[in-house]
């Protein structure tokens, strides 16, 4: 399964990596930790909040953020991704 555009503020984005509640983008934006994130993976809407940015050499951001209030079925998703 290839992995998913991710939708993040007005930006594109692309899945990285999802662990412990923890995912992981590439994004063209970065944001301060412990800023809100209203984001789409694959047309699932999600909530999160940023705990950091980090630029890349292709100066695009690689950004963690914790998920909240994650459905069962979104989080089993996402662990589907990063197998």
């Amino acid at each position: 399964m290839s992995a998913p555009a991710v939708r993040i503020a007005e930006g594109e984005g692309a899945f990285v990596a999802f662990d412990k509640g923890v995912l992981e983008v590439v994004s063209p934006a970065p944001f301060a930790p412990g800023a809100p994130l209203a984001l789409e993976v694959d047309g699932r809407a999600l909530q999160a909040k940023s705990l950091g940015s980090k630029r890349q050499e292709d100066d695009r951001f690689r950004v963690r953020m914790r998920m909240i209030n994650l459905r069962r079925e979104d989080r089993l998703y996402l662990e589907s991704l990063a197998d």
